[in-house]
């Protein structure tokens, strides 16, 4: 027997939640999204809801929701929840949220306790929209286990207050319920479902980080820079999937966190929130925040079409806002030509300083550039523990030449040493050690540079002591120790 095909279509968020064969089965793990992911999910909506079908696309689409049909004989019992049970519960408990400051219509059934909700009366006649929330018949999900009937009560008035502090009306209603929708996979054999799922969520979990990035900066074109996408795209596209990924979660990610002394080391689907940010094309361009950015964006705008194509370089710093849109792939492209990203080969220079050397004529002195030789070949030097050290000592450095240029290049690159380095001397290193240091060390060489005008503030910052555990358990390290000795280590 032929197995039945499965069902692959577009719904609209409505027709999913009131799907009434719909089930969250009792092998699937406990509702447990934090208010993090609940906010992200509402911020995305309002931004979204800010741009109208003329400027963006008609519709919205909030992921993919993989359903198992379960038969009964010929007819569907259920239709279980196999992925995107996170996404359809927060979005029914947002629909409840929102019934209920509409008025009394509404108790949400996946509610385990009492809620207080103020009731917003309508601030205009928008009948049409209202009655269409209040008439829909919502599936209940009978989510029966502690751990998430506590997230449902907290995230539910979590969306209460949000809803009632930045006013939701009519317009978002409309929104949500006319343009946000989901694809929907109904696959009719249980294997196949999960078989689909571990293919959506386990195989390359991390390096999908940066193409989730690509669609969302996708959407923020603006309609003038629609016509420049496909370059953008084919620039993207032309960089190879595990080298995108290291630039992300090696420099880019690494900078901007450890900058801000927050947690560096994994960079995944969840950190994606990190490169998004301003849209000049909402309200938020009137915010004072935005002005610097809209203006300077509109000078770039008419260079790019009046004036020197050449002289068009959108202006990159690697801890200022993200622009979405066309402008976050000029920041990444401006950051891929750098080649920090780029292997070192065995015996010679960094790629980065190679380039250096031909675009700029740099010239380190003997000492920076036996630090760098050495540091591709020492013994060990492939070791995990080694590899989070050199991650962070990269992407320090390559967060001076974002700020500085090659001026007094070699002087950086023995102050990142002596500062990176000594940790590796001093003791073993492990998964989270580097976050752990860099957030208790004397001075984070980060934030300092976040913070300098001038490369002195940078030579004046306290180094760890000039001592370490000479016979450490780490074999292999006596080269590094050679260098710190030349250094007064």
């Amino acid at each position: 027997m032929r197995a039945t095909p499965a069902v692959v279509q577009i719904v609209a968020l409505p027709d999913l939640l009131t799907l009434q064969r719909l089930r969250i089965p009792i092998y699937q793990r406990p509702y447990q999204w934090s208010s993090k992911h609940v906010l992200q999910l509402l911020a995305d909506i309002e931004q979204q809801c800010l741009v109208s079908p003329a400027l963006g696309p008609d519709s919205y689409r909030l992921g993919t929701v993989v359903l198992h049909d379960e038969k009964q004989g010929e007819e569907t019992k259920a239709l279980n929840i196999v992925d995107g049970q996170q996404r359809c519960v927060t979005l029914l408990l947002v629909l409840h949220a929102l019934r209920a400051q509409r008025g009394p219509a509404a108790v949400p059934a996946v509610e385990p306790v009492d809620v207080a909700v103020a009731v917003i009366a309508p601030a205009e006649a928008d009948t049409q929209v209202y009655q269409q929330l209040a008439g829909l018949q919502l599936f209940d999900p009978h989510l029966e286990d502690i751990l998430s009937q506590r997230n449902v009560r907290d995230n539910y008035a979590l969306i209460a207050r949000h809803l009632r502090q930045t006013q939701w009306g009519a317009a978002q209603i409309r929104f949500l319920l006319q343009r946000c929708e989901v694809v929907l996979v109904k696959l009719h054999s249980l294997a196949e479902a999960f078989q689909f799922f571990d293919a959506q969520n386990a195989r390359g979990k991390d390096l999908c980080a940066h193409d989730l990035l690509k669609a969302y900066h996708l959407r923020a074109l603006r309609p003038h820079e629609q016509a420049q996408s496909p370059s953008a795209v084919q620039a993207w596209e032309r960089c190879s999937q595990e080298e995108l990924h290291r630039l992300f979660a090696r420099f880019l990610f690494q900078v901007r966190q450890r900058a801000r002394t927050l947690e560096a080391e994994s960079f995944g689907k969840l950190q994606v929130g990190s490169f998004k940010g301003l849209r000049l094309d909402t309200q938020a361009t009137s915010f004072p925040l935005a002005n610097t950015w809209r203006l300077l964006d509109a000078a770039v705008h008419r260079i790019e079409n009046h004036g020197d194509k050449r002289g068009a370089v959108w202006p990159c710093q690697l801890d200022a806002p993200v622009v979405n849109g066309l402008r976050f792939f000029d920041w990444v492209q401006h950051y891929w030509r750098m080649d920090f990203h780029q292997q070192q080969a065995p015996d010679q220079l960094p790629p980065w300083v190679q380039r250096l050397e031909r675009t700029q004529g740099l010239q380190l002195d003997a000492e920076a550039r036996s630090i760098l030789l050495t540091l591709g070949r020492y013994p060990g030097h492939w070791r995990k523990g080694d590899g989070h050290v050199r991650a962070v000592f990269d992407a320090l450095l390559m967060y001076y030449v974002d700020k500085f240029g090659d001026y007094e290049l070699s002087r950086a690159v023995k102050q990142a040493f002596v500062w990176a380095y000594w940790r590796l001397l001093d003791r073993r290193v492990l998964a989270g050690s580097m976050d752990k240091f860099v957030r208790e060390c004397l001075s984070n060489p980060f934030a300092v540079l976040r913070d300098a005008t001038t490369p002195q503030a940078f030579w004046e910052m306290e180094l760890p002591p000039a001592t370490y555990k000479k016979d450490g358990p780490v074999e292999g390290l006596d080269p590094l120790k050679t260098l710190m000795h030349t250094l007064g280590y």
